[in-house]
């Protein structure tokens, strides 16, 4: 499908004008990506935003390490990279293609021009923000809410289906949340005496 069609159905773009949606698509780069090749890095600063024009990503969290975990697919028509774009923060999340991908991409400074020009980008912006954030909190609302039964000794966490996990197996599997170990003074003292001061 032509990178115009495509800019016209995604609702950040829809309303503009073809001669707008040809600027833009003149502008962007046109990039393509090989199977499981990452599109962005988390913690990284990158001030694209991306159209998806064939094919599919997969966003995810914490890649490479224990507690990886998949967020959502996109597929043609979708864009993502917005929320870094507008703070000029890092990446939240890692974007990997699934199998081969062909996207635009748009530099922040285009998009805040546009934004300048056409105000109703940074409503569509906000309003994908916002349902972000209630998904953000409907999932720690899944997590902290309610009773959570752990056990009074080994603070195991029991789980719907009467299994025990770890308390740190639990929140990472419910949240976005990911664990470091130390060691408190008062247990330092208690099991490595000899080390305490």
């Amino acid at each position: 499908m032509d990178p115009l069609e495509i800019l016209a159905q995604v609702p950040l773009f829809a309303p503009m004008k073809k001669r707008e949606l040809k600027n833009i698509s003149e502008t962007a780069e046109e990039l393509l990506y090989e199977p499981g090749e990452m599109v962005i890095n988390e913690g990284e600063r990158d001030g694209r935003l991306f159209v998806l024009l064939e094919g599919e990503v997969e966003i995810i969290k914490g890649v490479g390490q224990p507690g990886e975990r998949l967020l959502r697919r996109l597929g043609p028509g979708a864009y993502f990279g917005e929320m870094a774009v507008l703070g000029d923060a890092l990446r939240t999340a890692s974007v990997r293609a699934v199998g081969p991908a062909r996207m635009l991409s748009l530099r922040d400074f285009n998009l805040r021009q546009a934004m300048e020009r056409h105000p109703y980008i940074a409503i569509e912006l906000l309003q994908v923000m916002s349902r972000r954030m209630q998904q953000m909190e409907q999932r720690l609302l899944k997590v902290l809410g309610g009773l959570v039964p752990i056990c009074a000794s080994c603070k195991s966490i029991r789980q719907p289906d009467g299994s025990w996990v770890a308390v740190e197996q639990y929140v990472q599997e419910h949240s976005d949340a990911d664990f470091t170990h130390g060691i408190c003074p008062k247990c330092k003292k208690r099991l490595y005496p000899e080390f305490a001061d």
